[in-house]
């Protein structure tokens, strides 16, 4: 069983799909891009509850406003 495994093993690391690194750039844009997403998602949703606060404020001032005639 042993020789088995070794044959196995000779037969994956000379293989051209085990030498093969282009598929690696791939993996690494791929993780820039879920972090770069994480960050946006983050970002977006300080941001966008900030903007929401700020929104109702000057909603909430303009309300209390009395038009004079």
């Amino acid at each position: 069983m042993s020789s088995y495994i070794e044959k196995a093993r000779a037969r994956l690391y000379g293989s051209k799909l085990a030498r093969d690194e282009a598929g690696l750039s791939t993996v690494e844009y791929v993780i820039i891009l879920v972090l770069i997403a994480a960050i946006a998602i983050g970002t977006w949703q300080t941001f966008g509850n900030k903007v929401k606060t700020g929104l109702v404020n000057a909603s909430t001032e303009f309300d209390s406003v009395k038009v004079e005639q």
